[in-house]
């Protein structure tokens, strides 16, 4: 297998943006990518997915995203974004200069969230840079600096998978396998393979990454994103146990308590109260 150590630097992307009002939005569909998609820019991004759910890949962090997610870039992060299945996710995307609002929070970072406050305001200044209204210059301004205040308030998501250790090169190969086939069954020889190591190596290489073993690793995975898809959709629990790859909703409910400590219907209530 080749060396890739330049492998998650990503590549520079930037958008044109006026000279008058440095800030664009646009609609755009995200398929499936992989890590040599890792791309950053100099500008600034805030994103809305409004279809789909994926996984978002931020540096070495692993965060799962479904419809209302929010994005939040900040210039220089390199990044790129997997759909899980064959329908691409679709995203609403701002992008400004730094200098469009007045500051912004030093405590800002890179990270995806749930914000229905951030969702309604994105959506205005899409609405407002389509209409071009008289004073639309200050009401973006003023929206997009209240929105990164408030996303520097926000908490660290719990919905964080992975925030991945040195090696990731060398076994992302199946990482890649298990995000687009997670809800299947994965032999580790077949992970191995696409790694070109043997299943001895692999498993040493693949926990020291990742701090777990191939197969809890993909057990984390559904149920961090069943976990996700509770909190964030209105399906039903036997549907999302399913769409997760449990053929049973008794083997579900097992597993999601022995994780969460709760029951999948006491964690999805848990949110409904807040």
């Amino acid at each position: 297998m080749c060396e890739r150590k330049d492998l998650l630097l990503g590549k520079l992307h930037n958008i044109d943006l006026p000279d008058v009002f440095p800030i664009v939005h646009y609609f755009c569909e995200k398929k499936h990518k992989t890590v040599e998609d890792m791309q950053f820019h100099r500008h600034f991004e805030l994103g809305l997915c409004l279809e789909g759910q994926g996984i978002f890949f931020i540096g070495n962090k692993m965060i799962p995203f479904v419809e209302g997610n929010v994005s939040i870039m900040p210039p220089g992060t390199p990044h790129f974004v997997q759909s899980l299945d064959e329908h691409p996710s679709r995203w609403l995307f701002v992008a400004f200069d730094v200098s469009v609002p007045e500051r912004i929070p030093e405590k800002i970072t890179a990270n995806i969230v749930f914000d229905r406050s951030i969702e309604q305001m994105l959506r205005f200044v899409s609405d407002e840079l389509d209409s071009k209204n008289d004073g639309y210059e200050k009401v973006v301004a003023d929206l997009v600096e209240i929105m990164l205040i408030r996303a520097s308030r926000l908490p660290e998501d719990a919905s964080v998978l992975f925030n991945y250790g040195e090696g990731l090169d060398a076994v992302y190969p199946a990482i890649e396998y298990i995000t687009q086939h997670y809800p299947e069954e994965i032999e580790v020889s077949t992970l191995a393979g696409f790694c070109d190591m043997s299943v001895a190596r692999f498993r040493r290489k693949f926990e020291a990454v990742t701090h777990m073993t191939p197969l809890k690793y993909i057990l984390f995975l559904r149920l961090r994103i069943a976990g996700v898809l509770l909190r964030l959709s209105e399906r039903k629990i036997s549907d999302i146990a399913f769409e997760v790859g449990y053929n049973t909703l008794s083997s579900f409910n097992r597993y999601f308590k022995e994780h969460y400590h709760i029951s999948p219907k006491e964690y999805r209530a848990s949110f409904r109260e807040k």
